[in-house]
């Protein structure tokens, strides 16, 4: 193998274009490389935590309609609770319903009388005495007729008197209940 021999000026001339290599080196990767890779490398943090947002932002958008379909049942179901069981005690609406049943089943009513309340823990009992003339078929009609209302009734204490010509007379405890919100 075979020596090469420098002079002096060309080792001088050798280790000061090193010398200006490194330092080229040095600035070009600490003011041009890392300073842009630094940028390059937050803005695809940016990037992903847009990303993360407009993902979520996308699902809860999907879940939107199954929600306003939710809450639009649940709307519903809330309408038809109350009118099964009203936040008003209403006794003429009560009235009118039981007036209305008894003529449709061929049923006089003889009297109803508004009674006493019963506190329950979510609800409140309204008791009505009530008596009916009738045949016994149609006064079954009848009973049948009040247990399939929309609102939520209840009859109690039924006595039957003995018939006269066919015509029988039926007291009992109507009961109504009031939502106590």
């Amino acid at each position: 193998m075979a020596q090469i021999k420098l002079n002096k000026q060309q080792q001088q001339l050798i280790v000061a274009t090193t010398l200006m290599l490194g330092a080229f080196g040095y600035i070009y990767i600490a003011f041009f490389w890392g300073p842009i890779s630094q940028k390059i490398s937050d803005t695809q943090k940016q990037m992903d935590e847009v990303e993360g947002k407009i993902s979520k932002a996308q699902q809860q958008a999907g879940r939107k309609d199954k929600l306003e379909k939710e809450l639009l049942r649940l709307s519903d179901a809330a309408v038809e609770a109350e009118r099964r069981l009203p936040k008003e005690k209403s006794v003429p609406d009560i009235l009118v319903t039981v007036s209305d049943l008894a003529q449709k089943n061929h049923v006089e009513l003889v009297s109803f009388t508004p009674g006493a309340t019963v506190n329950k823990q979510y609800f409140i009992e309204l008791n009505y005495p009530i008596s009916v003339k009738g045949t016994y078929h149609n006064i079954g009609k009848f009973l049948a007729a009040v247990a399939l209302q929309e609102r939520i009734f209840n009859v109690l204490n039924v006595t039957y008197a003995e018939p006269a010509a066919g015509v029988m007379t039926v007291t009992f405890t109507l009961l109504s209940y009031q939502y106590k919100g």
